[in-house]
Formats: C-alpha cells, structure tokens, sequence
C-alpha cells in the first residue's frame, strides 16, 4: 500500500532550455518523443552516448518558455556538457537554474492544473511549501517505496554502462515512433532482437539483505545468477525488498540464494513483480 505523505526533494540539479529550435533541438538528444510532451506530464528520458550507455537518465518539463531538464545533482555537469555537444547552428540556448527553497514532493493526486510527477513509483506533485496535513516521509520510507516500484537511481542500478534495456526503461523512458536521436540505434536495435545480458528484478525475502551480495543458483554448484543493488528493511527485518540484476539465464528462475560478502550462502529470495507488495 502506498503511504500518503511528503518528502523534501534534494539533490537534484536543473537546467532550462530556451529559443525557437527548443524542441527540435532537445528532441535529437533525448530517447522521448520531446515536441508531444505535456506540461502537465513531464517524463523520465535517457540521455545516451553514441553506443546507446546511459549519460544519466533526466526528467523532462515543459513550460511556457521551453523546457527544463532535472538530473541527479551528481551528474550536473556531465548532463550539460552532453547537452550543449551537439547545439552548433540551432537557435537554442542551454542555462543553469537554481533549485527552489523549500522543494517538496507529495504523493497522491495534484491540485488541478499541477503537473503529475513520478520521483519514487506512485504518482505525485511537486509544491514549494510542505503540505498541510501530511506526514513527513522520512529517508528509509522512500528508498523503501522506490525499491518497491523498481525505480532505478544512479549509483546504485545505473551507471556509464548501463544499457535502458537492462533496467526496463525502454517501459517508461523511451518512444519508439520518433525521430532520431543519439543513441537510437543500438536502442532500436535491443527492442527488435530482446538480448541484453541482464535484467533488473525485484525481491523479497524473509532476512536482512545487503546490495552487493551475489545471487546464486540453486543446485549448480554456486554459479552466480546476478548481484543484488539496492535493499530496504523499513518495514521490519521480517520482510526485506531489493532490486537486483539477474543474468538473462535465469530471469524465469522464481526463487535464488543469496551469498554474502564472506561466501556463506544466507537463504533464498523470490523473484516479486513490481510492485513489491
């Protein structure tokens, strides 16, 4: 069940793109259909290298004046550069802008006229002052309720070599009827053929879990199926969710051991669909 709440949003980063060739400009980079995207429907994008890796994974907004694009605080300065790389002759410009003071995200339906935005799973809204009314939701509650909804962060199940595919955000960060953009090819190419080596899953378990420990296969000799990427005991120890990459081998194997950092396979854990319930 979704709790009802608010949580400060920090750590993020973003970036306001103005001028007539806006759209078509930002359209070329990112891996959604940019000119159809709504004001009050901003999305997660890709923005990928030439070989289809992740630069970082933004969100997209559109307003009166253009767009403006949100990344990871961390990635500010790769995600400009990036941007700004292939902006020669269009009438376009690129500006930094300041995060506003007291930033705050609500779960649960907006006010009318307000944008949707989906920071942890479960759809929201973002305001400027915390909410009447609302329990603040602490740290530990969110990473929990993104975990739950299988919301891939950087640093933990993204990196430069990550691949959309590989974390499923071909399902929410990608349009596949849109004019070229960096990257498209080897994107296009994973959606016709389906074979990256990995997969991001979710799990459930009756035990503490740790990211970083191996998943193993049951019955053949501790052959490591994946490895374990981000873990939330918030609720109680008693039911422990992950996130994981599992290795396109055993993506249909229902339940895997785990194998801690001393080698000691500590139980087993079950392949959940997302939302982990």
């Amino acid at each position: 069940m979704t709790p009802e709440g608010f949580f400060p949003v920090t750590g993020r980063a973003r970036f306001a793109l103005t001028g007539p060739d806006a759209a078509r400009y930002l359209n070329g980079q990112l891996s959604i259909d940019v000119p159809a995207l709504s004001p009050l429907a901003p999305r997660p994008a890709c923005l990928l290298t030439a070989k289809g890796k992740l630069c970082a994974v933004v969100l997209v907004f559109r307003n009166a004046g253009g767009f403006t694009v949100e990344c990871d605080a961390a990635l500010a300065e790769t995600v400009l550069m990036r941007l700004e790389r292939y902006l020669v002759a269009d009438d376009a410009q690129w500006e930094a802008i300041p995060t506003p003071a007291g930033w705050f995200h609500v779960l649960g339906p907006p006010p009318p006229e307000t944008p949707v935005v989906n920071r942890l799973g479960p759809p929201g809204f973002d305001c400027f002052a915390p909410p009447a009314n609302r329990p603040l939701l602490e740290t530990a509650a969110c990473e929990d309720l993104r975990i739950r909804h299988g919301m891939p962060v950087w640093g933990a199940e993204l990196d430069e070599d990550t691949l959309p595919h590989e974390a499923a955000l071909e399902l929410t960060a990608v349009d596949f009827h849109k004019g070229c953009y960096v990257g498209q090819e080897t994107v296009s190419r994973l959606q016709s053929v389906g074979r990256v080596n990995k997969h991001l899953q979710g799990f459930q378990a009756g035990m503490p879990l740790r990211p970083g420990w191996d998943l193993v296969v049951p019955g053949q000799s501790g052959a490591c199926a994946g490895r374990l990427t981000s873990t939330s005991s918030h609720f109680g120890i008693a039911s422990t969710v992950a996130l994981g990459y599992v290795h396109r081998s055993f993506d249909d194997s229902p339940r895997l051991l785990v194998r801690d950092d001393l080698g000691q396979i500590i139980g087993e854990v079950e392949r959940r669909p997302f939302p982990i319930l």
